[in-house]
């Protein structure tokens, strides 16, 4: 089976259906491909309890968190970057139970090969 990369770098907290979106057309492409998404940017603080506290609205995260669920369930695997931790100024000990792991810059050059589709976001 192929692979499928999807990279987040960014939010539009306007336009939350287009963030639910993306995990949701992951879940619909697990079907034919190994996916895995990978927040990155300002996209890490999706990634955490944090959110909330951050002035997010409580209601548009949990629609966000709803469809993270839902892919997750169909074998979507979800990573943060190391650096997004970083630049967010995230506690790591915060993440989501939606979230796989931590992953280095170095992985995400590593997950960028010919034979995977990569879509940044």
């Amino acid at each position: 089976m192929k692979q499928l990369v999807i990279f987040v770098t960014t939010l539009d907290m306007e336009n939350v259906a287009a963030i639910a979106d993306v995990f949701d057309g992951a879940r619909a492409a697990s079907d034919d491909y190994h996916v895995e998404i990978i927040l990155t940017g300002e996209s890490g603080i999706i990634a955490t309890v944090q959110a909330a506290e951050n002035g997010l609205d409580v209601k548009l995260m949990c629609s966000i968190y709803e469809s993270m669920r839902s892919a997750k369930s169909s074998g979507v695997k979800i990573n943060i970057c190391e650096r997004s931790i970083e630049w967010c100024n995230l506690n790591n000990n915060g993440l989501i139970p939606e979230i796989d792991g931590i992953v280095s810059s170095q992985y995400i050059m590593e997950r960028s090969t010919p034979d995977t589709y990569v879509v940044y976001l």
